[in-house]
């Protein structure tokens, strides 16, 4: 067969190759960082929830004057309405997935943290961290009620 006068162009496969191994180093230098950082994204996420669910805790006690905590287990928390935990009228079970824990659990008492009835500031405060294994974030209530978290 025969072109005649005209110039067939395309790519060589040489181009072809060299381009996707460029591709390649690029994607295997980029994925880890991206990886990591959904990683952290993630656990930032797991402690702003819990968080808010402390907030919200401490708006229902205040506002509705209406004795409010959390417990906290390993795997999880648990909100509640009541004195405590063992005497709650009304739960709700928050779980992590199994490779996100709460540990360094130090408050002032136990693992609930309580607000009385028509009060904002808690009776049991302290500190706690949640952990994936590689990154922890830092979750606190101090005695006057203020609330947050930092990214350790």
């Amino acid at each position: 067969m025969d072109n005649g006068d005209r110039k067939v162009e395309g790519f060589t496969l040489i181009e072809i190759l060299l381009t996707l191994g460029i591709l390649l180093i690029i994607a295997t230098l980029v994925f880890p960082i991206t990886l990591q950082r959904a990683q952290r994204s993630k656990l930032e996420s797991y402690a702003n929830q819990l968080t808010i669910d402390l907030y919200y805790q401490q708006q229902r006690s205040s506002l509705k004057e209406i004795p409010s905590g959390i417990n906290i287990d390993s795997n999880g928390y648990t909100l509640f309405d009541g004195e405590s935990f063992s005497t709650a009228s009304e739960t709700q079970v928050k779980t992590y997935p199994a490779n996100i824990s709460i540990n360094s659990v130090s408050l002032t008492l136990g693992s609930e943290i309580l607000f009385p009835a028509g009060k904002f500031k808690p009776s049991i405060y302290g500190t706690l961290v949640i952990t994936d294994g590689q990154y922890s974030a830092l979750i606190y209530i101090n005695r006057e009620g203020l609330i947050g978290y930092e990214i350790l």
